[in-house]
This record gives C-alpha cells, sequence and structure tokens, in this order.
C-alpha cells in the first residue's frame, strides 16, 4: 500500500492523501482524484498533435498549417466564439487566421497543450500580438512581466511603445516619464533609431522633455535623419526643434547636411533661424515686438540651472531722448527673456499678463517666478495715477502659465522680495502713500497674504533681501 499522510478534516470518517493520488472518503462512497491526470491528458493530447494522431481541425496562419485540436482550441475565447457561432469555421476543417504572426501563434499553440510557455525579446511582440488578439490572457499577464523584470534605459523606448499598445498603463507611464528625463543617454541607443517620425514628434512636443543644451536635441533628430534619410525628410520635426537656442555654427553645419539640403521647406527653417541670429534678435529687438515664434524660443525643462530674468520695463523711442519729458514717448514692455551664462544668449520665455512700467519686483522659487507690484507709468511721469499697483502673478515654467495671485495689502514699487519657507516675502519701496519700511508676507500654500513679522528698525530705505537654497 502507498505511504500515506494523514490530514485535519471534519468528517468523521478521515481524511487521507497519498503522494500522488487524494481520497476523499463521504458516508456512502470514496471519492480519488488524480493530480496528475490534466497533466497526462495534456501530455497526450500534445503528443498526438506531434505524430499527427486524431486531429480535426487546421489553423491557418501566413502560409503555415497547424494541425490541432478542435476542443484544445475552444479553451481560447477567440474559438469559442468561433465555433459556437454560425461563421462558416463551424463546421469546417481550417480556418486562415490573419493580423498575427506564425511564430507567435505557436508560441500560443505550445501554451495551450503544455501550460509552458518560453518568451525572448525578440518574439515578445509576435507573442503579445496573437495573444491579444485571441484573447488569452494568462499570456498576455506574462508578457507584461518580461517587460517589467527587465526594463532599463536601453530598452525603455520599446517598452513604452508595447505598453501603449497593449494598455500597460502604469508601465507605459513609467516609460515615458524615464524616457522625458532621460532623452540624451536615450538618444545615443539602438531603439532610438527605431522610433517612427510621429514618435519622435510626440517626444519633442512635450513640455516636460528634459535636456541640458538644444544641440543635444538637434544631434539627436540628425542621427535619426541619417539612419533612413530617404523616408524621413519630415518637416515637422524641425519645426519642434527650439533653434534660436542653437549657436550659429551648428546652424551653419545644418544648412549642409544632405537631408536637410534635399528638402527646400527643412532648409527654409534652418536658414531662418540662422538669419535671425546674424541679425542680431536680441533682448531690445524681441522686447521691441521681433516676430520670433514664442513656442520655440522658450527653454527647455533642465536646460540651465543658472539663469538671470529680466522682466518688463519700457522701451524709449530714439526721437524722444532729448525730450525734458522723454518718460511720455515711453512703451511698456511685457517681455519676460532669459539670459544663459553658458551660452551667453537671450530667450524669449513670456510676457507679462498685464503691461507694468517698471518697479516691480521679481523672485523665483520651485521653478516659479514671483511677479509684484511695480508702476502702471514710469516713475517720473508727472500724472496722478502713477502710483504703485497691488497686482501679484505667478508664472510656471513647465506648465508655460501665468496665474494671477491675490492683490497685495498695499501697492508697491521698488520694493524687493523673497521667498523662504514657503513663504513670499515683499520689503520697502513705494505703498500707495509713501516710502516705506514695512513688509507684506504670502503665504505660497495657503496662498493667502497673511500677517507678516515685524521688521526690526531701518535705518536707510537701501534694501536688500536673501535667503539661502532658494533654488534648490
Amino acid at each position: 500500500m502507498a505511504e500515506t499522510e494523514s490530514l485535519d478534516c471534519d468528517s468523521d470518517h478521515g481524511c487521507y492523501v497519498r503522494m500522488e493520488d487524494r481520497t476523499f472518503h463521504e458516508d456512502d462512497c470514496s471519492r480519488y482524484k488524480d493530480v496528475s491526470q490534466c497533466d497526462k491528458v495534456l501530455a497526450e493530447l500534445n503528443s498526438q498533435r506531434h505524430c499527427g494522431d486524431f486531429l480535426d481541425f487546421v489553423v491557418k496562419v501566413q502560409d503555415v498549417e497547424f494541425p490541432c485540436h478542435r476542443a484544445v482550441l475552444v479553451s481560447m475565447p477567440y474559438f469559442k466564439v468561433m465555433f459556437s457561432s454560425s461563421f462558416t469555421e463551424r463546421t469546417s476543417k481550417i480556418v486562415q487566421l490573419h493580423g498575427i504572426d506564425s511564430d507567435g501563434f505557436s508560441k500560443i499553440l505550445d501554451f495551450l497543450y503544455t501550460g509552458e510557455i518560453c518568451i525572448t525579446q525578440d518574439d515578445i511582440h509576435d507573442i503579445l500580438q496573437a495573444a491579444h488578439m485571441l484573447q488569452v490572457d494568462k499570456i498576455t499577464e506574462y508578457c507584461q512581466t518580461f517587460i517589467e523584470e527587465r526594463y532599463n534605459l536601453s530598452n525603455c523606448l520599446s517598452a513604452m511603445r508595447l505598453s501603449d499598445l497593449y494598455g500597460f498603463s502604469d508601465l507605459s507611464k513609467e516609460a515615458r516619464k524615464d524616457t522625458l528625463s532621460n532623452f540624451y543617454e536615450i538618444s545615443q541607443g539602438e531603439e532610438f533609431l527605431t522610433l517612427s517620425g510621429q514618435e519622435l514628434l510626440d517626444l519633442l512636443t512635450d513640455k516636460k522633455l528634459h535636456v541640458t543644451d538644444e544641440e543635444n536635441i538637434v544631434n539627436a533628430v540628425i542621427r535619426w535623419l541619417d539612419h533612413d534619410p530617404e523616408n524621413r525628410r519630415t518637416v515637422a520635426i524641425f519645426q519642434e526643434i527650439r533653434l534660436m537656442s542653437v549657436r550659429v555654427s551648428t546652424l551653419k553645419k545644418l544648412e549642409l547636411h544632405p537631408v536637410i539640403q534635399d528638402s527646400p521647406e527643412c532648409l527654409a527653417i534652418v536658414t531662418a533661424a540662422k538669419e535671425k541670429h546674424l541679425a542680431g534678435a536680441t533682448l531690445w529687438q524681441v522686447s521691441a515686438g521681433a516676430e520670433l515664434d514664442e513656442p520655440k524660443v522658450r527653454q527647455r525643462l533642465g536646460t540651465s540651472d543658472d539663469l538671470a530674468f529680466l522682466v518688463g520695463g519700457w522701451m524709449i523711442r530714439e526721437e524722444s531722448m532729448c525730450d525734458d519729458d522723454y518718460a511720455t514717448l515711453t512703451t511698456p514692455l511685457q517681455s519676460v527673456m532669459c539670459f544663459d551664462p553658458d551660452s551667453e544668449q537671450y530667450y524669449h520665455v513670456s510676457n507679462l499678463p498685464t503691461p507694468v512700467s517698471g518697479y516691480m519686483s521679481v523672485t523665483s522659487a520651485e521653478r516659479c517666478l514671483y511677479v509684484t507690484g511695480g508702476r502702471a507709468y514710469p516713475l517720473y511721469v508727472h500724472d496722478p495715477d502713477s502710483v504703485p499697483l497691488r497686482q501679484a502673478f505667478r508664472y510656471d515654467f513647465v506648465t508655460n502659465a501665468w496665474t494671477k495671485l491675490p492683490d497685495m495689502p498695499q501697492g508697491r514699487a521698488g520694493h524687493q522680495s523673497v521667498v523662504a519657507d514657503g513663504k513670499l516675502f515683499l520689503v520697502g519701496g513705494d505703498t500707495d502713500d509713501t516710502s516705506t519700511f514695512s513688509m507684506d508676507c504670502y503665504d505660497l500654500e495657503e496662498q493667502a497674504w497673511i500677517v507678516p513679522p515685524t521688521l526690526p528698525e531701518i535705518a536707510s530705505l537701501d534694501l536688500t533681501v536673501t535667503a539661502c537654497n532658494v533654488f534648490s
């Protein structure tokens, strides 16, 4: 007698299990279960498949025929519906499948007969394609696990592509985030060269694309073009490169590139950017209204951690320079300019939401600019309306959007500002009535002006404010 092992059981008759067989005792009968029987049946059916015995159906994929058992096929929802409906395949002996690869179907069929599947990096797309069409959810799960276990920056793009195609939403988000954050490194890999024009365009137009230099974008695009120059002359790609952030020497090299020379539209885009550089599209010209394409001039995320910003001001026309009251002939500027000390270039970032002639205060924190106060007219204009403004705005570099903050407790002009400990402090300047030693405080989290601490006694209105680690 086979060795048995006693188990806890509520039955008065006891319950036993053998190493291979299980015996269940009840009042009037004993039930026996061979836990290996299912495996034996599948093994026998698989043996018949390979020997060509007792087969009653053929699945044809591409030019390959797969003889098999109809009863095994119906374990897949796709075939169960096919054989249960009025389709002609219900009574036929063969069916032709379209839209999948024969190698992928072969792996699916092996899984039905054995319960096992071997997935490799080379065939995962074919397997996923077949499993998705035939609705074999377990294999789809295995494929997702396979991708996640081997995921790294070198296969980030293929992981993102497959995840988008088959609905692995969490993995898709992670892969896209990593691609945008590590664009330069990923652009040096082999997978980058397999991107379609639309896939590359989707990355270049994403506001979260992070590069340290726009030249990295240029080099990546040129590398992508050179991989298949005959089929990749796409104007849309070049329209998304911020060529006003690229050195003139690079633009001159681009003009000589064979792919660009063969595309009049691409060449025109590059030449126009070069000519604007050479013509001196400087801070003065952009502020005065030079027609530059703002979204393509604005800096991308990560291009520099050390930047200087010039906000607003006014432009004086040359004919007014000798006028005693020259300020009456000035025009308020709404431009926000950025100076990158690494490239020694100015870039147009955005425009103020409302004209301010100057004397506002500007500070930054958490990738945002805070612009407060100022005057609606130059200080020298003898106009009763030239009073300090109470308006306050925040500019978000990530979303490229301005938000109007609640009005300040009092108008200020020529004051200082700083962000520290989650609060925006405004100190000194001219208020609605006169020059002041006072301070206002805005709580960034509560989004409200609060009562600030009292300033110590100040001997002069020549103020400077600072804070440690403001940009960290």
